[in-house]
């Protein structure tokens, strides 16, 4: 039986869009390799020290650990911006949200990541930034679901304010990046199963009970964002135990003791 003229068309289309797959993944793997094979830059350098306080702790070695890293991301993720122009800086500031929850973790890349997008502000649940219409314009990063899957998206101010090589409690960059770590396994529970050992789960969500009663009390200072639900409570207190660790040791001590064990970092010990 002879094609039908819709059979026909549809199969154009179709090899039309393997072929422009085809060209992307081609020419992404060629500039992955340039640069993959390009030394780190000085003034790379000089932003991650003057930003990222995590990075400007690390010993000699381990920052050129986080260094390889940080290349490899920006090397295999697309950056861009939407309605706003990025520089090297917000590139790295992205790689670091990445790299510092996973920093001993070394072969993970995050493969449900394909593309990070930075807008000029905050955003609605509609993705609108403009005045006109929003629903409510508070959101500062958002990871990706259905035909957004693979995406993430972070306000530019806020994750440049996350950054500014001071202490803090809030970093939205991380924030999205342990969700993401999270949701590896296919559930955004707060229950992280590529890092958790098994023994962990039962402490960890009795932690999450025993703070979130504290928090709803007014006893504790973490963000009450972290009542919204388990996964909401790992982002937050991940934002807390990788940006201002010293004090979450001193204020929450068995919170911090089991985020250690679950990230296999200390880092009071560089902060």
């Amino acid at each position: 039986m002879a094609n039908s003229p819709i059979t026909l068309f549809s199969l154009f289309f179709v090899t039309i869009g393997v072929f422009i797959v085809f060209r992307y993944v081609f020419k992404r793997k060629k500039t992955d390799k340039k640069l993959l094979a390009s030394p780190f830059p000085e003034a790379w350098k000089t932003i991650l020290s003057e930003k990222v306080l995590y990075y400007r702790n690390l010993p000699g070695d381990k920052k050129k650990e986080f260094e390889k890293r940080a290349l490899g991301f920006i090397a295999h993720k697309k950056i861009s911006g939407v309605d706003v122009e990025i520089d090297d800086t917000d590139k790295l500031l992205v790689a670091a949200s990445a790299v510092i929850p996973m920093f001993a973790f070394p072969a993970y890349d995050f493969p449900n990541v394909g593309e990070v997008l930075l807008y000029p502000n905050s955003f609605d649940s509609k993705f609108r930034t403009e005045e006109k219409g929003l629903d409510q314009r508070n959101i500062l990063g958002m990871i990706g679901d259905g035909f957004m899957n693979g995406i993430v998206i972070l306000s530019k101010p806020d994750l440049e304010a996350a950054y500014n090589g001071t202490r803090h409690r809030n970093n939205v960059g991380i924030h999205e990046f342990v969700h993401l770590i999270d949701k590896a396994d296919g559930a955004v529970d707060g229950v992280p199963e590529i890092l958790f050992q098994h023994s962990y789960t039962l402490p960890w969500i009795k932690e999450i009970r025993k703070e979130m009663l504290k928090i709803e009390k007014g006893k504790s200072d973490i963000n009450p964002y972290a009542l919204t639900n388990n996964a909401e409570f790992l982002s937050v207190a991940s934002e807390y135990f990788f940006d201002n660790p010293d004090k979450l040791k001193r204020r929450h001590p068995e919170l911090y003791s089991i985020l250690t064990k679950i990230y296999k970092q200390q880092p009071d010990k560089i902060i």
